[in-house]
């Protein structure tokens, strides 16, 4: 995001606050029970959104040398990114080609090549099959037609996307639009891997709910992150299912009467930027960032969150690492106990009967604007 950026959004939210108002929806919206719980819809989202449409499989962080990788489990495909010699980044199928075995584990490293538990047959960074023992014995086999299965894939503004399904393009200009140059302007390229953290939730999308909601933050979050934002005035912002989210700061009235060029950066307002259908970054703009990656499953009652976090420099003393070990703590406390904790109390009251529908207000925008392109999607694939 550009710097004159900041003062634009905290003069809205200024606005906002001086009217009693937030930016609004046209009307409230009704989304289903059935939507959060039915395992049948959750398949088809598991198809038709996550293994069908670009998703972000690795940071570019991640990966920050050749040989570097990082393999996870999204929508139940194993997938493996691993940075390559010239620089770029290749995404495979974290599949034997033999018996399917995965070839590493899940996380982080780095390595001159894969090679599967299994029966150890060996890939190398390319996805290349280059080692096979006992091949005098096994019979004739193409080691060509046998390398891993890779996937579409293209890294942009930090962050590593790859379509789910062997053969499907990746379109990704069509998919961000104008908001690659905002996603571009965080700076996530740029950033170094500091730590992450896992936290189990609820559904993904009760999950996603929270990432894209200010109307809670000064009551669920009144003992934490409400001490320093305020709640239910947002200015909200969006490129198609991705979706710019800027929140008042209680300081926000300090700089109101400096010129802009000399307000802070970030500035006094909270921002969150989010990456449909599963990506939520909070900060950006050459302060510490942390990246949530929501990660649907094994059911349809449960997601893994990955927090990664991010820092313009590596640190480089005691008490910064202390400081920002601190700052990681408390943002897994926040989710873990308050944003998941809730989310997982919704779910587990899903099936008593007491909606039949959640009813997403007015002042609700971004909530809307996400549960109308998951349905957009859904139909789209019929």
């Amino acid at each position: 995001m550009q710097h004159d950026t900041i003062p634009s959004l905290a003069r809205r939210l200024l606005d906002h606050l001086e009217r009693g108002t937030t930016d609004q929806a046209e009307d409230v919206y009704r989304v289903p029970v059935a939507a959060y719980r039915d395992p049948a819809r959750w398949e088809r989202e598991m198809e038709a959104i996550f293994r069908r449409s670009p998703v972000v499989v690795a940071l570019s962080a991640h990966l920050p040398h050749a040989g570097s990788y990082r393999a996870l489990d999204l929508a139940g495909i194993p997938v493996l990114s691993v940075r390559q010699d010239d620089g770029g980044v290749r995404v495979f199928l974290n599949a034997c080609r033999h018996r399917g075995s995965r070839v590493c584990e899940a996380g982080l490293g780095r390595v001159l090549r894969f090679t599967c538990p299994y029966h150890a047959w060996a890939y190398d960074r390319a996805g290349a099959l280059i080692g096979l023992p006992g091949r005098e014995s096994f019979g004739a086999l193409d080691l060509e037609q046998h390398g891993l299965v890779e996937l579409a894939t293209a890294e942009r503004a930090g962050l590593v996307f790859a379509v789910l399904t062997p053969g499907l393009a990746l379109e990704l200009d069509a998919w961000l639009g104008d908001y690659a140059s905002v996603l571009d302007a965080l700076g996530l390229a740029d950033m170094h891997l500091y730590t992450e953290r896992e936290v189990e939730g609820p559904n993904w999308k009760i999950a996603y709910d929270g990432y894209v909601d200010a109307y809670h933050l000064d009551k669920l979050h009144r003992r934490t992150l409400g001490r320093q934002y305020l709640g239910n005035v947002m200015a909200a912002d969006a490129w198609g299912p991705h979706q710019r989210l800027a929140f008042p700061q209680r300081s926000l009235e300090a700089p109101r009467d400096a010129p802009e060029a000399q307000w802070p950066r970030p500035g006094p307002i909270g921002l969150v930027h989010t990456v449909f259908p599963h990506v939520s970054i909070a900060g950006g703009n050459g302060v510490p960032t942390m990246v949530s990656q929501l990660l649907p499953g094994p059911s349809a009652d449960r997601s893994l969150t990955v927090q990664t976090h991010l820092v313009p420099k590596p640190l480089d003393s005691d008490a910064a690492r202390e400081s920002m070990d601190a700052a990681v703590d408390f943002l897994l406390r926040v989710v873990r106990e308050e944003d998941y904790a809730t989310g997982l109390g919704i779910q587990s009251a899903l099936a008593s009967g007491a909606n039949e529908s959640f009813v997403f207000g007015r002042n609700e925008p971004c909530n809307q604007t996400f549960h109308r392109w998951v349905d957009r999607l859904l139909e789209r694939t019929g």
